[in-house]
This record gives C-alpha cells, sequence and structure tokens, in this order.
C-alpha cells in the first residue's frame, strides 16, 4: 500500500500547508498562538501579544525612556473547526493515490473558509467607514487611501479585502486593469487578483458581511450634543437587533456612524444605541432621519494588518486515539487524529484547530460603504 507511511505528524504537515494557500484574510493580519499545550476549549480566554507602539518625542536636553515590551491582549477562543471523513482499507488500496490532493485539500478548503468567515467578521468591530460612489473610479481609491490616512494608519503594509461585486467594479477602472500602468508585467491580472494600487495590496474574498439595520423611517428621539456617543431611536418598524458594527449616516450631519454594541429595538420601534465616532461640532438635530445599510455584503475593508489578531491554540493529543499528531508553523496549527475500526475496516480521520480572533486597534482600519 502506498499510503502506509502516512503518519498523522506527516498528515497534519501536510494539511496546514494546504490551509495556509486557501486562506485569504487569516493571512493578512497579525498571528499569534499559544506555543504550548493548554487543554484550552471553546470559551476559554488566552493572553496574546499586542505589537509594541511608540510616540515620537521631541528631545529637549533629556531622553524620554518608553515601554518597549509587547502588551498583552485578552483574547476568547471562539471557534473549534473540524472536518472529520472516513477511509475504507479499500480505498486506501485502491483509490487514494494522491492523498494529500484527493482528502486533505477539500477538507482544509473547507476549514478555511470557516476561519476566513470568522475572522471577516470582527470587521464589524471598525468604527471608521468610507463612503464610496460604487468603486469605479480612481477618485473611489483615493477616497480610502484618505480615510486611512485621516485615521493616521501606517502607510506600510496597508491590505484591502473587497466583495466579489466590488472586485468586478473595479476592473473597470484602466488603471487596475492595464498592466503597464500596474507595471507588474501583467501577472496580477493573470492570477485574477487586484495586486498593489494606490499603496494598498488589494485581494478578493467572497465570505466578508455586514449587519443590516432596522427598516422603517428610523429617526432620532431629541437632539444629540456634539461629542455625544449614545442616541435614543424612535420609527423602526421590524423590531429585532441591531447587530454591533451596523453602518449609518444621519440626516444633515456628515460622516457615516457605526454602532458600538448590539441593542434590541422594541416592539413600538425605539432603541438606545451607542456610536462611534462621537457626534460632529453641532451634534444630531432633533428627529433627524437614520439611514442604515441595507445591503447584504460588505463593499471592502482596508486595514494595516494590526487591526486584527487571530489566534491559533494548538489541542491536546488525545490519550485514547489510535494515532494523532499535530503541525505548527508562522501562527497557524492543525491538529489530526487518526482511529481505525477493526469491525467495519474504516479508518476515520479528524483535522481540527481552535481559533480566537478580535479586532484589537479599531482606529487601524476603514469599513467601505458604496
Amino acid at each position: 500500500m502506498a499510503n502506509v507511511f502516512l503518519t498523522p505528524s506527516i498528515i497534519a504537515r501536510e494539511a496546514l500547508r494546504s490551509l495556509q494557500s486557501n486562506i485569504v484574510a487569516a493571512q493578512l493580519v497579525y498571528r499569534d498562538y499559544v506555543t504550548e499545550f493548554t487543554g484550552a476549549k471553546v470559551g476559554d480566554t488566552v493572553t496574546i501579544r499586542k505589537p509594541a507602539t511608540f510616540t515620537a518625542q521631541e528631545f529637549t536636553g533629556a531622553v524620554v525612556v518608553q515601554n518597549a515590551q509587547e502588551t498583552g491582549v485578552p483574547l476568547v477562543l471562539e471557534k473549534h473547526f473540524d472536518v472529520t471523513f472516513q477511509v475504507t482499507s479499500k480505498q486506501w488500496t485502491l483509490e487514494v493515490a494522491r492523498f494529500t490532493e484527493q482528502l486533505v485539500a477539500p477538507a482544509m478548503s473547507a476549514i478555511a473558509e470557516g476561519v476566513d468567515r470568522y475572522l471577516l467578521s470582527k470587521a464589524n468591530d471598525l468604527t471608521s467607514v468610507v463612503t464610496v460612489a460604487g468603486m469605479t473610479t480612481l477618485a473611489d481609491l483615493a477616497a480610502i487611501d484618505l480615510g486611512l490616512n485621516e485615521n493616521r494608519v501606517p502607510v506600510s503594509p496597508r491590505n484591502s479585502i473587497v466583495s466579489p461585486k466590488i472586485k468586478a467594479a473595479m476592473m473597470g477602472i484602466d488603471a487596475v486593469h492595464r498592466a503597464d500602468v500596474r507595471a507588474d508585467g501583467g501577472q496580477a491580472l493573470r492570477n485574477a487578483s487586484l495586486g498593489h494600487i494606490m499603496g494598498i495590496d488589494w485581494y478578493m474574498a467572497q465570505n466578508l458581511g455586514i449587519a443590516i439595520g432596522p427598516g422603517g423611517v428610523p429617526a432620532v428621539v431629541g437632539a444629540v450634543a456634539a461629542g455625544a456617543v449614545t442616541l435614543n431611536l424612535n420609527g423602526a418598524t421590524n423590531g429585532g437587533l441591531i447587530p454591533a458594527g451596523t453602518a449609518f449616516k444621519v440626516a444633515g450631519a456628515t460622516g457615516t456612524y457605526t454602532t458600538t454594541g448590539t441593542v434590541t429595538v422594541s416592539g413600538t420601534g425605539t432603541a438606545t444605541i451607542t456610536f462611534a465616532p462621537q457626534a460632529p461640532a453641532g451634534g444630531f438635530v432633533a428627529t433627524s432621519v437614520i439611514s442604515f445599510g441595507s445591503g447584504t455584503t460588505t463593499s471592502a475593508i482596508a486595514f494595516h494588518p494590526n487591526a486584527f489578531a487571530l489566534a491559533v491554540v494548538p489541542l491536546e493529543l488525545p490519550l485514547g486515539a489510535a494515532s494523532a499528531g499535530y503541525y505548527q508553523e508562522d501562527g497557524m496549527a492543525i491538529r489530526v487524529v487518526r482511529g481505525y475500526d477493526m469491525i467495519s475496516k474504516v479508518d476515520t480521520i479528524s483535522l481540527d484547530l481552535l481559533v480566537g480572533a478580535k479586532c484589537i486597534d479599531p482606529r487601524l482600519g476603514v469599513k467601505i460603504d458604496d
């Protein structure tokens, strides 16, 4: 049999490499992991390292010593992704000539989709929103660059993840699809990648989603003062929840705002909403109409990698399994557990990982509303 030497450790190594080639969002953020087995499970909290930050001090005769140590950030391990499948003795002998391509790669593709969807859900915690007119002109891309600059996001590296719809719209921008303007020899176009444009590396992901606001004609109840972060809503007709991260605009006020907590709309259409950034100079006039986003997928997000963190905890190897192994590399880890049923002569192979994700610095990214 060609596959008798496929130990769980070897399978885990191939699985992790397959995972790394499939994930999008998880490759673009700060990654940390726990290096020792912890017996962790869903709901546990671990402490990850947060990259150090410094402030330029003006020298006036004596230096100001700053703390160069990385700080710790608590992060909840929220997701345990698993793919388990069976391989019969006949399949080992006759069918599985290329184990990775036929079984491991499809399994890890499914896990990669789950990890990316989970991580991208944290984009709702970004509080700054840039509004563009469809992502069809260079001016739209420049507006995103301006939004990042106004947030004082470091100029490098910067990433953007867009929905399939927005990727299609961007391909109509001359400077995006013309290889001679892009100066990449056509490589990005051949790979169906948007490449590096206006100082941002652009990627497409199919799992980018936003929260949807309530229906009706919501209005602010009472005036909201400049600098406030709370308003009372009246006039929503569908009740239910307004999830954290829902974008909205207020008539008569400039800018786009984002809810910072999930609230329940009462049966009479009222709710108290906390939001960011704070209300502008002049605040919101009483009975001003609020317009919530109505799409089902975001246009895009743009961010520095340190806006988000992803932690992968190596899971303990179970004592009762016939054989098990794990492999970790570059802040990612995968466990493989293999069991055998002598009655049915079937191998059961389980691939899983335990992850937590968090928006650790909302200032370092923007949501894009078209």
